[in-house]
């Protein structure tokens, strides 16, 4: 039963994990509709080091940044790697170097990881739910670091704008993520002169109408609860637009967009598992077809 249990639990972390990355990549496909940034992995101190430490190769390396970050270019990689806490990020294996030494050039033994929980494991193998944080960090991550380069605001809004708007873009990222302390856990005055402060200072409003809506949906991404401000403020509609100019799946989908719709469409179809734990500890798993 056991056994069972944890097949079930490794099942469920995975397709979730899985349905995560489905979607970021498609997100990503979706702001990739211009040229593709050159990223060169030798400028990446955190990707040379893992190729160097662990004997895995660059490409492999490369192709575990969350989504399709890598297409930004090496400043949104080199942000990523520098995210997440004070250590940045980690090349960390899933099952312990120190218990499993011949699987330490293994690719697919390892994810980026935050560093200080890497460092909390030390050599314990790395449990489902612990992978299943990491990929959430980093595709959360990987989004922000991809914002906070001009790469970004050029291959999402194309080169019609001035580098002042870039600029203004930049800066209004960088506001956010300051005041994010007081957009999530704020009063809701404060929520909305805080937002209004950035929207001002940042000189985005006069940016014009696309770079907000794509600012405003990037808001919604990175703010937990920020319907609560923006809704007031009138902004809801406005952040439409920026989602519809971000996913541009929802009006002109890329044949990599209806894959990634089609696999989520597989996946509302998988096997539900519903646990019950009885009054004797044991737990009974009820399987069907949702």
């Amino acid at each position: 039963m056991n056994n069972l249990v944890k097949r079930g639990t490794n099942r469920i972390n995975k397709d979730a994990e899985k349905l995560l990355a489905v979607l970021f990549s498609s997100v990503s496909a979706s702001l990739s509709t211009f040229n593709d940034f050159v990223l060169d992995p030798e400028m990446v101190s955190r990707i040379t080091n893992a190729v160097k430490e662990y004997g895995v190769s660059t490409s492999d390396v490369v192709k575990a940044l969350p989504g399709e970050l890598e297409k930004y270019g090496t400043a949104a990689v080199e942000n990523f790697t520098k995210a997440g806490d004070e250590f940045g990020k980690h090349w960390s294996h899933i099952k312990s170097q120190s218990n499993n030494p011949e699987l330490v050039s293994e690719a697919t033994n390892a994810i980026w990881e935050d560093g200080l929980n890497n460092f909390r494991r030390n050599s314990a193998d790395m449990k489902s739910v612990e992978r299943i944080r990491a990929s959430f960090d980093n595709h959360l991550d990987g989004l922000i670091a991809a914002a906070r380069t001009s790469e970004f605001w050029e291959r999402t809004l194309g080169n019609a704008f001035e580098a002042s708007v870039y600029a203004a873009c930049l800066t209004a990222v960088d506001q956010l993520l300051i005041n994010r302390e007081v957009l999530i856990n704020g009063s809701k005055k404060e929520r909305e002169k805080t937002f209004m402060g950035i929207l001002k200072n940042s000189g985005l409003m006069a940016a014009g109408a696309i770079p907000v809506s794509v600012f405003l949906g990037l808001t919604l991404m990175i703010i937990p609860g920020a319907t609560m401000f923006l809704s007031p403020l009138g902004f809801i509609g406005v952040a439409g637009i920026g989602f519809r100019v971000v996913t541009s799946v929802f009006n002109h989908p890329s044949q990599q967009e209806k894959d990634a719709l089609r696999a989520i469409k597989d996946y509302l179809k998988g096997i539900y598992y519903d646990f019950k734990r009885d009054t004797d500890g044991s737990i009974t798993i009820n399987i069907r077809k949702i």
